[in-house]
């Protein structure tokens, strides 16, 4: 007879048990301490890796980066406010809904060539209130 540690609720206690059994639950003991150990090592979970001192950088961290963008889109928004409605409208069907230029030229009932100098205009205004 063999005396095993078994733990029932965070509980530690000694069973005696066969040799059979005994010698059954240290394999399965060491199995079970095997695929941890593989498992741990394959993943790492954030707040172990944190608690070690690991750092993971905000994207949104790098408040300079942010602030050249926020500025861009503030200037991109004043430059749409000199478009007249229709240019809004291209733009907003090209860019926005994605759809293409032929497409939205059949909508209108004119040649694709239209739409590609209707938006080359709308570019040179942007531009020009870029600058």
């Amino acid at each position: 007879m063999k005396k095993i540690k078994y733990e029932i609720n965070g509980t530690f206690i000694d069973i005696e048990v066969s040799d059979e059994v005994a010698q059954h639950y240290e394999q399965i003991e060491t199995e079970e301490k095997r695929i941890k150990r593989k498992e741990t090592r394959r993943h790492q979970s954030l707040e172990t890796l944190v608690e070690s001192g690991f750092q993971i950088a905000d994207p949104k961290g790098d408040i300079e980066e942010r602030a050249l963008q926020n500025d861009d889109v503030e200037q991109l928004r004043k430059a749409l406010k000199v478009l007249t409605e229709d240019q809004k409208w291209l733009i907003e069907q090209v860019f926005y809904y994605g759809r293409k230029q032929s497409e939205v030229a059949a909508e209108l009932g004119i040649d694709p060539t239209a739409i590609r100098n209707r938006l080359r205009k709308i570019y040179d205004k942007i531009k020009k209130s870029f600058q």
